[in-house]
């Protein structure tokens, strides 16, 4: 346990194993308190599919685990349920994912009931995770975690458009028209959603933040094939393909990121990207500073970007039985470790969220239609320092 003035609440090293865009792969993991999966279970969307990705995921032995969908997730988007307004009005081709029929979301969130009772399955929405297990590291933390993907059309999961300020927004005046028009809201009067309304809800106590798209800038270089750099499907408003790697993660979320500051910052979708960066923040100045608080009574403020360091994974190779560590507590060596610089002193302020470490935990390296085979990346474990729960596991401040 450590604690020091700068940081009065007492912290435990807690290892979190990362992993993303499986696509029906099961891959061994290595040992750890926490397991995440930060989307794209499945490849096909189909329930089938996700019963054995949810099965598997129950046998992993982690005293939590902690689970959003991706944008191959049919089976868990509500607004593609056969009995939506969306769903209706989806042309034949988007009725169906690979040649089949899209299957009733109801039915793919009750896998997790009957499959997957450990599993904490989260859609856009926070949890608050207590580890209380005597073996294990007794801490606590706050995460949210969201499927949302930019930019891919109505033929995929969890989708939405960029915003305005986005680069990679290729449609940004059909867009600003479309909300104009009808007070901003879709046909059959359903508000439109934008990226910055869809992050906004992120909370800025935040420790955790576990999202499918990368945040723009950051683990997220990459081409566009088709709609996604991954199957070549195409649908109504997707990007524009290029084989040209280019920052394809969320203009929105960085913005975001830049306000809550967590301590991690958990992604995939890009196979190509996976990595981790560590993004040094540094308070705006008092010309630009926003002090407009939240309903909660806290500050929010942009905070700015004010360095970045790549970690090296000290064992790349995927055959090696050492584990991709990124190690955040001050007890590793090598490029991207270090303690990370994170303390909730000034509480309300945010003042000593100072770094975030992005990691893109990707697992499959390989996009179709996968010449000489599909490959793979390890997964990414990392080391943090999280706040210590007493012996009833309540806070220990």
């Amino acid at each position: 346990m450590s604690s020091s003035p700068a940081d009065p609440c007492p912290t435990r090293r807690t290892r979190i194993v990362c992993i993303s865009d499986t696509h029906n792969c099961t891959v061994k993991l290595p040992k750890g308190d926490v397991l995440i999966h930060a989307g794209d279970l499945t490849n096909q969307g189909s329930l089938s599919e996700l019963t054995k990705a949810i099965q598997w995921l129950e046998k992993a032995d982690f005293e939590a685990k902690i689970v959003i969908a991706g944008n191959h997730d049919k089976a868990l988007d509500p607004t593609l349920s056969s009995n939506s307004s969306q769903h209706q009005e989806l042309s034949p081709e988007s009725n169906h994912f690979h040649n089949k029929p899209l299957s009733n979301p109801k039915e793919g969130l009750s896998l997790f009931e009957t499959h997957g009772p450990s599993i904490t399955y989260l859609r856009h929405e926070s949890a608050e995770m207590k580890l209380t297990d005597p073996k294990g590291p007794k801490t606590k933390f706050k995460v949210f975690g969201s499927p949302g993907t930019p930019g891919l059309g109505d033929k995929w999961a969890f989708g939405y458009v960029r915003s305005v300020e986005d680069p990679n927004n290729s449609s940004r005046k059909e867009q600003e028209a479309q909300v104009m028009t009808n007070g901003g809201r879709e046909p059959d009067g359903n508000e439109v959603k934008t990226a910055d309304m869809i992050w906004s809800s992120i909370p800025p106590g935040t420790d955790i933040l576990i999202t499918h798209t990368p945040p723009y800038g950051h683990c997220d270089l990459g081409v566009v094939r088709g709609s996604d750099g991954e199957t070549g499907e195409t649908g109504k408003g997707t990007e524009t393909e290029t084989d040209i790697d280019r920052h394809l993660g969320c203009h929105s979320l960085f913005q975001r990121l830049s306000v809550v500051r967590p301590r991690l910052q958990v992604c995939g979708h890009v196979h190509r990207a996976r990595g981790a960066e560590r993004v040094r923040w540094s308070p705006p100045g008092p010309d630009t500073l926003d002090r407009e608080e939240d309903t909660a009574g806290e500050v929010q403020a942009e905070w700015i970007e004010a360095g970045i360091e790549k970690w090296t994974d000290p064992s790349p190779d995927p055959k090696s039985a050492k584990i991709s560590l990124v190690d955040l507590t001050g007890r590793g060596r090598g490029k991207g470790s270090g303690k990370l610089d994170w303390n909730d002193k000034g509480k309300g302020s945010g003042e000593g969220r100072k770094e975030t470490c992005v990691v893109n935990c990707a697992i499959l390296a390989s996009n179709y239609p996968h010449v000489g085979g599909k490959k793979f990346h390890k997964p990414v474990v990392v080391d943090l320092e999280m706040s210590v729960c007493d012996e009833d596991g309540e806070d220990n401040n």
